[in-house]
């Protein structure tokens, strides 16, 4: 719904700046094209680095996620061999974790206080002295063991990569380069000129877009749905016995 929202606002947009640029309502004279030129750059510049490095982070918070999804749903599965009742409670624990997620964002655990891991851990313990370590078991015990600990590590991983976000001062610098480069491209004579009203139209949008795009990026809101959504889903289901 939001990304429909979206793309009419931006449709309206270039159709009122078609219209505005067409008959040339705000009536700004043409200024030296040489400053088009270097706000085009150091908005590009900019924007283009900034969107690198939020893209990379956004891939790397999103494969975190998956494999801390995967340890999950094989510890789940690891504990069957210690019998119906001590899987129950792991997936009782395991389950309790993603609801949370799925209804408060992927990064819920992390901006509130989370005992999941260590829950795990003391269930673990609990088990292992009632059922002991013989044969398989203690293949399995040091599986989830090593599987926790990999846990911990890619939750500190998480942790720092959401913290990374783009700093207030350099995002004012990024809206400030917008506004002289939509100024910048009204300069240019358009009036009663229908081809280029639409290219200027088409190219304020799309700076527009840019900076959607950079602050989606940054907030970690790409694509529809949240990031590891579906993962977590998956995991629950597991759980439930529907996969």
């Amino acid at each position: 719904m939001k990304q429909i929202v979206l793309q009419t606002i931006l449709v309206l947009i270039f159709i009122i700046l078609s219209i505005l640029y067409f008959y040339d309502v705000f009536g700004i004279p043409e200024i030296d094209k040489t400053f088009l030129t270097l706000s085009t750059f150091l908005f590009a510049l900019f924007t283009g680095f900034f969107i690198a490095r939020q893209a990379t982070r956004y891939s790397d918070i999103r494969k975190l996620t998956a494999n801390f999804d995967g340890i999950m749903s094989s510890t789940y599965r690891a504990y069957q061999h210690y019998g119906a009742n001590a899987q129950k409670s792991v997936g009782e624990i395991i389950s309790k974790h993603y609801k949370k997620t799925i209804k408060g964002g992927w990064d819920y655990h992390l901006k509130n206080k989370s005992t999941t891991l260590t829950d795990i851990h003391t269930l673990t313990e609990n088990v292992v002295s009632e059922s002991g370590t013989d044969g398989i078991k203690s293949s399995v015990t040091n599986r989830i063991i090593l599987g926790l600990h990999d846990a911990q590590k890619i939750r500190k991983n998480m942790v720092a990569l959401h913290d990374e976000r783009i700093p207030g001062f350099q995002m004012r610098l990024i809206y400030l380069l917008t506004i002289i480069l939509v100024v910048m491209v009204s300069t240019v004579p358009s009036i009663e000129l229908l081809l280029g009203s639409l290219v200027k139209s088409a190219f304020v949008t799309s700076v527009i877009v840019v900076v959607i795009l950079l602050k989606r990026l940054d907030s970690l809101e790409l694509f529809a749905g949240g990031i590891g959504e579906k993962s977590a889903q998956d995991v629950v289901n597991i759980i439930e016995g529907k996969r």
